[in-house]
């Protein structure tokens, strides 16, 4: 208790009063700090009140005892006729310390509370996006069926679902489109997993490159496949993305699933807004169906 004492009534040297008292109990004060929050400790409530009292003790109470110790000490030095170089410098040395310390509050708060906060928000986005298709298995776990829209995650769920099953052989498709960049991946996974596809009702836009991931690929009676140029459903614009260079990347897949040249020239002519869906005879004569199902 003494030498707390005699530093907040600046009794101490300016020499330790700065670099022992200040500077080195900073740096403890700081070191100690990480382990109140994630991801030293996982998000809770009391991850949240560790964190809190850390930031009262360590910054509200301690930082304001280093400082008037300090000041103090500067001007018993100077009172002595003390070098005001050393002062100034030992000023500077505080006003780093003030930084320093903000930035780490700030830190400490946004890894307690502000990640918590985005990481409930990208699970309510998830949600959000699960909510758009869903993935069922049928035929006594032999077919899995997609239903809805080609949403992110849809790739990830559909590769687990796979790995739990070695039973399915048929992909099932059922959707109006989604996100290209799903669709690729939707299409690997079912030629790597030696799927056939199969589409008993509609099948646009991005669900079509799933569907030419199948090994055999067949169409209900009513089964139906659509084609049109690519579009941005967001209204912000994305100056990196090529629509035409994305169509191009999937006219080379499609020609790899020996799918005719005079089809593949057509495959993208309809606009965004409109859907080109092809007969059933012209999907069989092009290679892109390899049969029809009564």
């Amino acid at each position: 208790m003494g030498y707390i004492r005699d530093h907040w009534r600046g009794r101490h040297s300016l020499l330790r009063a700065f670099l022992v008292n200040l500077v080195l109990g900073r740096l403890i004060v700081f070191y100690l700090d990480r382990f109140t929050h994630p991801p030293f400790l996982e998000a809770s409530p009391a991850a949240a009140a560790a964190t809190v009292s850390f930031l009262v003790i360590g910054h509200l109470v301690i930082y304001p005892w280093q400082i008037v110790g300090v000041l103090r000490s500067c001007d018993r030095y100077l009172s002595g006729f003390g070098s005001a170089g050393w002062v100034w410098g030992v000023y500077m040395g505080i006003a780093v310390s003030i930084v320093a310390t903000l930035i780490g509050v700030f830190g400490a708060y946004q890894q307690t509370f502000m990640a918590r906060d985005m990481e409930l928000a990208a699970e309510v986005l998830e949600r959000e996006r699960a909510a758009k298709y869903a993935l069922t298995l049928s035929d006594g776990d032999t077919r899995v069926r997609l239903n809805g829209s080609l949403e992110l995650g849809v790739t990830r769920k559909l590769e687990a679902i796979l790995n739990q099953n070695p039973a399915v052989t048929v992909m099932v498709l059922e959707s109006h489109g989604g996100h290209i960049y799903e669709s690729r991946g939707v299409a690997k996974l079912i030629w790597r997993y030696g799927l056939n596809t199969y589409v008993a009702g509609s099948c646009s836009s991005a669900c079509a490159i799933a569907f030419m991931g199948g090994v055999e690929r067949v169409l209900g009676a009513d089964g139906r496949l659509g084609f049109h140029q690519y579009g941005l459903s967001a209204n912000l614009p994305l100056p990196y993305l090529d629509l035409a260079k994305e169509q191009e990347t999937d006219r080379r897949f499609y020609r790899s699933r020996d799918v005719a040249e005079d089809f593949l020239e057509r495959v993208f002519d309809a606009a965004h807004t409109e859907i080109w869906f092809p007969s059933h005879e012209a999907l069989l004569a092009a290679g892109v169906v390899h049969r029809v199902e009564d």
